[in-house]
């Protein structure tokens, strides 16, 4: 199990499956067997995942599902209430597969209450009541045995005790004045069903829906399900909720980027001036940035893909090439300005652009080349690489053809009266 990963309980397991090199939709495969089994098995929760995404899951928020909201409170019915009202809330929502809640009822147990008059009438001590409660049936061991360097723990054992009611009813205690009484006689004993677990964080209990989306993007669903949740469900006070999974992992990787990459873009610039001691022309190079964007949205639209962190980093990759490009353009234009000063500025920036052509064609047809793997890969993992390649191979196109056509139009606008 992974490192601070969830213990596992007694009423969980997991099965690992090896595919055949020949199986392509897995997704696909995944949800016949699901359906299939969960056929013969009612009342049984099947989540389809893949190991190493699972420990990364359960590593990160606690879950083994892609998508999962966590109900805290400290009252489990009222826990119990508040998931089955938000299960029904996001069961019509386009894109949801298998809502499941993790019951964390149905563990019987015997409560055992003293009775303090009848206790008091035997002579019998409470300490006396939990002393042979946790040593003669709980198994609590009372001395320790050393062997050199083991340790055995003795424990006393009730002659003819066992674990159910009726044996725990029947131990024996001494009152007094050397009766033996039953220990049914001086407490109350029954049996609950209790939690067969209880989970916590932050302080407070919690428990799981967890769920899966398909067909869409998990931010719009996340959206949409908790704009029903507030609507439709009574959440009291000191209780509340908190998406985790994917979603989560997400939000925190799009609020550090976000933070990253206009820092990274500053600096950019600031490099750029130094280099060319101009705004102007450091401004006119970034502009290669929105360029790609344009390719790269209009890839993700095209493929029916979704913002994610894997898009993310192609756009980032984007960025990166169009930058590239916009500086071996405009430092060719540079050089050919100071070597043919008397040469008129769109000129020299038609001679730059006709000449540079075949340096950026290469970069992109070399770039675009090395990711057509990863557009075209079926395998596993090709989930998380297929829109970064979308992204990379809309944004290159839309960057390169742009940048050849637009920033030479550009730069005579901006620098041809310096020129006359």
């Amino acid at each position: 199990r992974s490192e601070k990963g969830e213990t596992a309980q007694g009423n969980y397991m997991e099965v690992l499956l090896t595919l055949k090199p020949d199986v392509e939709e897995i997704d696909a495969l995944a949800h016949r067997m699901t359906s299939d089994l969960q056929k013969h098995f009612k009342y049984v929760q099947f989540i389809p995942t893949q190991p190493i995404a699972m420990r990364i899951e359960e590593l990160l928020e606690g879950v083994k599902a892609e998508l999962a909201v966590k109900i805290y409170g400290e009252d489990q019915k009222v826990m119990d209430r508040i998931a089955t009202q938000i299960q029904k809330a996001v069961s019509d929502i386009e894109g949801l597969e298998r809502p499941e809640i993790e019951s964390q009822l149905g563990q019987a147990q015997i409560v055992i209450r003293p009775d303090y008059l009848a206790l008091s009438r035997y002579g019998i001590s409470v300490d006396e009541v939990m002393r042979v409660i946790r040593n003669g049936i709980g198994e609590e061991p009372v001395t320790e045995k050393i062997e050199g360097v083991k340790r055995f723990g003795i424990v006393p054992k009730i002659k003819g005790a066992k674990k159910d009611i009726a044996s725990v009813k029947a131990v024996l205690l001494r009152s007094q004045s050397g009766k033996m009484v039953r220990l049914d006689e001086v407490c109350d004993i029954k049996v609950i069903q209790g939690p067969a677990f209880i989970k916590r964080e932050d302080l407070s209990r919690y428990m799981v829906i967890s769920m899966e989306v398909e067909g869409r993007d998990i931010a719009s669903f996340v959206a949409e399900a908790d704009a029903k949740i507030k609507k439709e469900v009574n959440i009291p006070n000191g209780y509340y909720i908190k998406w985790a999974g994917d979603f989560k992992n997400m939000q925190e990787a799009t609020s550090t980027l976000a933070l990253i990459i206009p820092v990274t873009l500053l600096l950019i610039l600031l490099l750029l001036y130094t280099a060319f001691n101009s705004f102007k022309k450091a401004f006119l190079i970034l502009l290669g940035v929105p360029l790609g964007l344009i390719g790269g949205i209009a890839g993700l639209i095209i493929s029916g893909e979704y913002l994610s962190v894997s898009a993310i980093v192609g756009f980032i990759a984007i960025f990166a090439i169009a930058i590239l490009n916009g500086i071996v353009l405009v430092s060719f234009i540079d050089e050919l300005r100071i070597k043919y000063p008397h040469v008129k500025t769109v000129d020299l920036v038609k001679d730059a652009t006709l000449l540079r052509l075949r340096p950026v064609l290469m970069t992109a047809f070399t770039t675009l080349f090395g990711i057509l793997p990863l557009l075209f890969a079926t395998g596993v993992g090709s989930e998380i690489q297929y829109p970064l390649s979308v992204v990379v191979t809309g944004g290159i196109i839309s960057s390169t053809a742009l940048t050849l056509l637009i920033l030479p139009g550009l730069y005579v606008w901006m620098f041809e009266e310096k020129k006359a």
